[in-house]
């Protein structure tokens, strides 16, 4: 797959780590399942249905656009996590001047929790990620605990018993 590379202008590249916005399948993926998300929840709304579940979409959504924003931009997670969030108290800002809405704080707490699952997500997977990387075999002291070490006596043809 071709992966097709656009440099960035020199305010945005000191933010980030790559001076470049890197376009391949694995970058857009989040994007594309952002589109996707917005369009079938647009819909859902459009056709009239109650949302009860109003929450879990706003969590969801910002925790899919964390994500776009970190992985489309290759920048720090505590960027991509503080842009996600504020769009979301600037959308709920601008809700409470636009006919047929209402700003909500719950709507805004529910925004960030989704950016935090996501920051927690990608935080868990890079410490087992380094921890699988420095950790070494540990020698146990069986000796030193009062055991003794397994011994099989597969030479003498003895089958164990119990």
């Amino acid at each position: 797959m071709p992966i097709l590379r656009f440099k960035l202008p020199g305010f945005v590249q000191s933010r980030v780590d790559q001076h470049y916005l890197d376009v391949s399948l694995s970058r857009l993926l989040p994007l594309a399942s952002l589109i996707v998300f917005g369009v079938m929840v647009g819909l859902v709304f459009n056709t009239g249905v109650g949302h009860p579940y109003d929450k879990v979409i706003h969590v969801g959504f910002y925790a899919l656009l964390t994500l776009s924003i970190h992985t489309l931009f290759c920048c720090r997670l505590r960027i991509s996590a503080v842009v996600a969030f504020v769009m979301g108290l600037v959308g709920e800002g601008v809700q409470a001047f636009v006919p047929h809405h209402q700003a909500s704080l719950s709507d805004a707490v529910a925004n960030g929790i989704g950016v935090a699952m996501v920051v927690a997500a990608i935080a868990l997977v890079r410490s087992e990620e380094k921890q699988a990387i420095r950790s070494q075999p540990v020698e146990l002291d069986l000796e030193g605990m009062g055991l003794e070490p397994f011994q099989s006596d597969s030479s003498s043809g003895r089958s164990s018993e119990k």
